[in-house]
């Protein structure tokens, strides 16, 4: 298939080419030689069998084609047709498929090489000119169009590798959960269960010769007890935040998770914005639960101030932690919980920062419906992205001011009294103006709407004081690629989609009001100049003018949503696979909770119970009970793949010997 798309339009270009060389060039009034139809067909067919090699080696196939068409417009008529123009789809694929850098050196030498061979053809005068800022317009407007094919589908191999990446990570989610909980549950079983069974088998053995030993380690195991329970309910609770009803309001579900980590020491202070649902809401919930988390473990007692806030159409999270008043627990946490808080907020388009703050504070920012962005561009993408839009607007100018520009030079040379340059002049920067006013279309559409619709009564006002001659009227229809492009821009990007409609009727109108005013101030003595031929005259031009417009909006409309639905599509599917990684956690979290609750929390209280009752025997077989439940429940974390550590394993001889 890709071979067929290689040679597809190559083949049919050069079989057009030369087969309706001979016709066409009777019809444009410039038949051609015998042996020029030779040379033009043998140049042409070179030029089409290279383009087969465009997708492959682009650079090579630009430098032939642009050789042969070259050396074939110097072997054939300057009238004619000439050699097949595939130097313009060569340099599309070289913007396409090479380095910017690279495509611009490349375009850059396509136009001298080019502009060079047009002055040694024709030589200095206007069939040069002509065909130098013709060749121009059409390689910038060609060139832009690949980088703007390019830039797409960097963007879709971009989204492609997060959604590649995100599945992975859903894919791990668990086994990244069994082993972060494994080392969790492993500390809590090495330093506390552990030694309460080596100190209360130890004093058990020697119980007959140093009978102090057995009220100390009554003592340790009492105390020890206590800070393992502490640690397992921790644990617990934060296993225990996991996921509610997504229908229920996010203030009282947040409320809940500040109440679940006040009863763990910390004080959280919690303000939400009202009316606040859906993935956004989803995002901040599972933010602030794993900010609490984090402050739980690595600031614990610390003050909490959670607010969630509207700004215009921007929703703001800030967590902010103070200092500790408690020794942090070590060896929590997987390093993971700043990139997963990240994760959730760039999957709803959103960013996330997180660092030290004012006055030895922690504090997280997110930013969800906003223009903000985590992170700022270095300085070479600013300046990729500053020439690659520059070369669009460029483009985009070029090609609304030639038609103009060109039009009215060509009624100047034909109509302007000589000795009256100033007007010449006039008229050229009145068919210039609408194209620089293009230039700030994507930042204020609406503006330049108005703007160019404006300056489209600049002609009738020249022309009625007398700075023009009324030859030159026809000039305003040179400039009708303008209020096209002002509509164009306001569909593509207007902030509100719903109202771009308006746009047409504007631009329509004011075109058709301005062409109406210079017909009125032109007309000649006798002819009918009144409100109601203006008035006429506005409507029929607005209404043949919109037809192209709606087409105009129409276009742009549809590239618009086509963005909108790979941003979407995007942005779903990332939630879609957070969301899958979150539940695959909770479930994994849920069991181990469980597991907790069912056996070590129950045998650790009932140890603690033993010890302070006195019973030393009790003591040692409960902290083996309770070990034993841990080693069971690390069993079942411990997965191929994911290797977690292992508590120390303990030989059990008769009456507690180790």
């Amino acid at each position: 298939m890709e071979h067929v798309r290689n040679w597809l339009l190559p083949t049919l270009l050069g079989v057009g080419w030369v087969a309706l060389t001979p016709s066409m060039a009777g019809w444009v009034g410039a038949p051609a030689t015998r042996e020029e139809l030779v040379v033009g067909g043998v140049a042409s067919a070179v030029a089409a069998i290279a383009l087969g090699f465009r997708r492959r080696t682009p650079l090579a196939t630009l430098t032939v084609v642009t050789i042969v068409t070259v050396l074939g417009l110097f072997a054939t008529s300057r009238d004619g047709l000439g050699v097949l123009p595939a130097e313009a789809i060569a340099l599309y694929s070289v913007a396409v498929r090479c380095r910017p850098s690279i495509a611009w050196r490349a375009a850059a030498a396509l136009v001298a090489v080019k502009s060079l061979a047009s002055l040694v053809a024709f030589g200095p005068g206007s069939d040069f000119t002509l065909d130098a800022v013709g060749n121009f317009v059409l390689y910038v407007l060609i060139f832009a169009g690949g980088l703007n094919r390019q830039r797409r589908k960097a963007a879709r191999a971009q989204a492609v590798h997060e959604l590649r990446e995100a599945e992975e990570r859903r894919r791990n989610a668990a086994t990244v959960e069994r082993g972060r909980l494994a080392r969790e549950l492993h500390d809590v079983s090495a330093h506390h269960l552990t030694s309460i069974v080596v100190s209360a088998g130890a004093a058990e053995r020697l119980v007959d010769s140093r009978p102090e030993l057995a009220e100390e380690a009554l003592a340790y195991a009492a105390r020890t007890g206590r800070e393992t329970l502490v640690s397992l309910r921790r644990l617990v609770a934060m296993l225990g935040t996991g996921e509610r009803d997504e229908d229920e309001p996010l203030g009282a579900r947040i409320a809940e998770l500040a109440e679940a980590f006040t009863r763990l020491g910390q004080q959280v202070l919690v303000e939400v914005a009202p009316d606040l649902s859906g993935p956004v809401a989803e995002a901040v919930f599972g933010i602030v639960r794993e900010s609490l988390t984090n402050t739980l473990r690595h600031a614990p007692g610390a003050a909490v101030r959670v607010l969630v806030s509207r700004e215009g159409d921007s929703v703001r999270l800030l967590v902010e932690n103070g200092e500790a008043t408690a020794a942090p627990s070590a060896g929590q946490g997987s390093g993971r919980g700043i990139a997963g808080m990240r994760e959730r907020a760039e999957a709803v388009g959103g960013s996330l920062t997180a660092g030290p703050g004012p006055d030895s504070t922690w504090q997280v920012h997110a930013t969800f419906g906003g223009q903000d962005a985590p992170g700022t561009p270095t300085t070479r993408q600013v300046v990729e992205r500053w020439r690659d839009r520059w070369l669009s607007d460029v483009g985009v100018m070029l090609a609304v001011t030639v038609l103009a520009v060109g039009g009215t030079a060509a009624l100047l040379s034909d109509e302007l009294p000589t000795g009256e340059p100033a007007a010449g002049y006039l008229a050229l920067l009145l068919a210039l103006i609408p194209g620089l006013i293009l230039l700030g279309r994507r930042e204020r559409p609406w503006t330049v709407l108005i703007g160019v619709a404006a300056a489209g009564f600049l002609w009738p006002v020249a022309v009625g004081l007398g700075w023009l001659p009324d030859a030159i009227a026809p000039a305003l229809v040179m400039c009708v690629g303008a209020p096209l492009a002002a509509v164009y821009a306001v569909a593509a990007y207007a902030e509100d989609a719903g109202q771009t409609l308006a746009a047409v009727p504007v631009a329509a109108g004011g075109y058709g009001a301005a062409a109406a005013v210079l017909m009125v101030v032109t007309a000649a003595e006798g002819e009918d100049s009144g409100a109601a031929f203006a008035g006429f005259t506005t409507g029929m031009i607005a209404v043949l003018l919109a037809i192209p417009m709606v087409g105009c909006w129409a276009a742009a409309g549809f590239a618009r949503r086509r963005r909108s639905r790979q941003l979407d599509h995007k942005g779903r599917a990332l939630a879609e696979l957070v969301r899958a990684n979150e539940i695959e956690v909770h479930a994994e979290r849920q069991r181990i909770a469980t597991g907790l609750h069912s056996s070590v929390l129950t045998r650790t209280g009932q140890l603690i119970a033993l010890a302070e009752a006195g019973d030393l025997e009790g003591v040692t077989t409960e902290a083996r009970s309770a070990l034993t439940a841990m080693r069971e429940l690390l069993e079942t974390l411990d997965e191929p793949g994911t290797p977690a550590p292992r508590t120390p394993q303990l030989t059990v001889t008769d009456k507690g010997k180790l």
